[in-house]
């Protein structure tokens, strides 16, 4: 009888402690109720995980191709316990095979540092926009939170649409809705956030490659004003920004001619009409494996071109994302006033010249119809695109065929043009179009070889594109840290945090300064947990050389 009631008492409480646990993970929103799940961090910490919240209508059946439209009140528990994939192509050399994703894709994840939320607690929140050239990636993917939840923030991590679902536009002057559903995300932050513990009035964007140009874009679109806080590549919707590895005025951040693009997809399915609302409507009608499929015949190789679909500049309207190049922005004095940090690694350049490996050859064969796609100058008009391209072979090869001895060489001019110029004059131009500061971070240290796992080729071809973005963030193409792998991880996320506190980002080994607004282009050099030190040389490549092709910026 004793055992009994022992076993009965033993129920009663499990069960009761059930129903707690449960009632903590149930959160009450502007439209409904969601529930969510304990997942365990990096280090061993307890967090709370509410992933797949709608902050969209689904785009699909009359909506695609649309601006976002807000989510329908939903009645009951929502359960947000499951990570979603926007529809995309599969491209890289590794990883699925097949097509991926759903068109029914705009959900956001929201992860809370804690086992009990309390709503006053305002923490600062990091929102992350996942890189992918616009074209593919996910949270999943690039951007799960183990890392980031042992720190005390609220982490969001979005999807938002991609390829020609999120940016086709067939030259009428509308597009970018990869870029609006962003900007709904952000929104929703506003509007939800409190009831995760989190600040609303401290949102700081964060982004990699192309969430990094995605981050920088928001500060040149009036529809993000008042939305974030800091940017780091990464106001309103958001406070701060943090770039990484990717800004708004690297060469593949705004599509000059996506009418060209939109055209040879539509008539792939078999939209012939001349007017632009006919062709959108068209397409409106045809499979999401149609389009995809349509989408390959745009590629020469594996992601090349890198962006076939991508921002563009608008018609002037209401709900125009941009109507002015973000170069025409900075030597106005365009852009949002925020704080703004961005960081590149050493060898930027690494994954698109990799993606072209197995292509040597036919390189070598006809180079002036392969490098125009891989150094981002296939779409000049007025431009002799041939002899472009012989300067740059004569400028960096020296009159040698390419071979896998010399192809860092080519990573280098991939670095150099793809992204270090860029950054370079993003740095220059927008201390002094704002007064806030501006930060600037090169990464030279790697820690385990991690290119393999995006090219699928066993070489080291250098610190490459995104690499840093491991110590933030978990994803498909983990490698496990080393012990300075773990330390270097610390390091950083302590400095995003700081920045995303105070604007500040914060090293103990060294005070990281902002770039000034006259004089040298200094800038925070990492080259491992131990060596660590502010720098003002210039690594960034010919200037003056690319300068005289006259390739204007984005």
């Amino acid at each position: 009888m004793a055992r009994n009631v022992l076993l009965i008492s033993f129920i009663s409480f499990s069960f009761i402690i059930g129903c707690y646990a449960e009632d903590n993970l149930l959160v009450s929103l502007q439209d409904g109720l969601v529930r969510g799940q304990y997942k365990e961090s990096y280090n061993g910490r307890k967090f709370m995980a509410f992933e797949g919240i709608p902050y969209a209508k689904p785009p699909i059946g009359d909506l695609r191709f649309e601006d976002p439209q807000p989510v329908q009140p939903w009645i009951g528990v929502f359960e947000a316990k499951y990570l979603y994939t926007c529809v995309q192509i599969s491209m890289l050399p590794v990883g699925p095979q097949t097509d991926l994703g759903d068109e029914d894709c705009l959900y956001l994840n929201v992860y809370v540092p804690r086992e009990k939320i309390n709503p006053d607690e305002n923490l600062d929140v990091i929102l992350h926009i996942h890189g992918g050239a616009f074209m593919i990636g996910s949270p999943k993917m690039l951007a799960l939170p183990n890392k980031i939840m042992d720190r005390d923030v609220v982490y969001v991590s979005i999807n938002y649409r991609l390829g020609p679902f999120g940016f086709y536009s067939p030259g009428d002057g509308h597009g970018n809705y990869g870029l609006k559903d962003q900007t709904a995300a952000l929104k929703w932050v506003q509007n939800n956030i409190k009831k995760f513990g989190g600040n609303k009035d401290s949102v700081t964007i964060t982004g990699v490659s192309a969430g990094g140009g995605s981050t920088h874009l928001h500060y040149f679109t009036k529809l993000s004003k008042g939305l974030f806080h800091r940017g780091y590549a990464q106001s309103g919707l958001f406070h701060r920004g943090y770039a990484q590895s990717g800004v708004a005025l690297n060469p593949w951040a705004i599509r000059k001619h996506p009418e060209k693009q939109g055209k040879i997809l539509a008539e792939q399915v078999g939209c012939f009409d001349e007017a632009a609302e006919e062709v959108r409507r068209c397409l409106k009608q045809r499979p999401a494996k149609q389009i995809l499929d349509a989408v390959k015949v745009l590629y020469a190789a594996p992601l090349l071109p890198l962006v076939p679909f991508g921002p563009i500049i608008e018609k002037d309207s209401p709900t125009a994302f941009m109507a002015k190049t973000p170069y025409q922005q900075l030597i106005s004095n365009e852009v949002t006033d925020l704080p703004f940090m961005m960081s590149m690694t050493s060898d930027e350049g690494t994954t698109p010249a990799a993606l072209t490996y197995n292509f040597i050859d036919a390189m070598n064969s006809n180079w002036t119809k392969w490098a125009p796609l891989l150094l981002e100058f296939y779409e000049y008009e007025n431009y002799n695109l041939d002899e472009v391209s012989e300067k740059i072979k004569e400028e960096y090869f020296k009159g040698s065929l390419l071979t896998k001895d010399n192809y860092k060489t080519l990573v280098k001019a991939c670095t150099h043009r793809i992204f270090h110029l860029g950054a370079e004059a993003t740095s220059r131009l927008q201390t002094k179009s704002t007064k806030s500061d501006l930060y600037f971070l090169v990464m030279d240290y790697s820690g385990p070889f991690m290119p393999i796992n995006m090219t699928g080729f066993d070489v080291d071809f250098g610190n490459g594109h995104g690499s840093d973005g491991k110590y933030y963030y978990s994803g498909d193409f983990d490698i496990p840290l080393d012990q300075d792998g773990v330390r270097m991880k610390d390091i950083l996320l302590d400095m995003m945090v700081a920045f995303a506190k105070t604007g500040k980002p914060k090293i103990d080994a060294v005070q990281f300064t902002p770039v000034p607004k006259n004089g040298h282009l200094n800038y925070l050099y990492v080259k491992g947990p131990d060596d660590i030190e502010m720098r003002n040389e210039d690594i960034f490549g010919p200037r003056k050389f690319w300068t005289s092709l006259g390739l204007q910026e984005s």
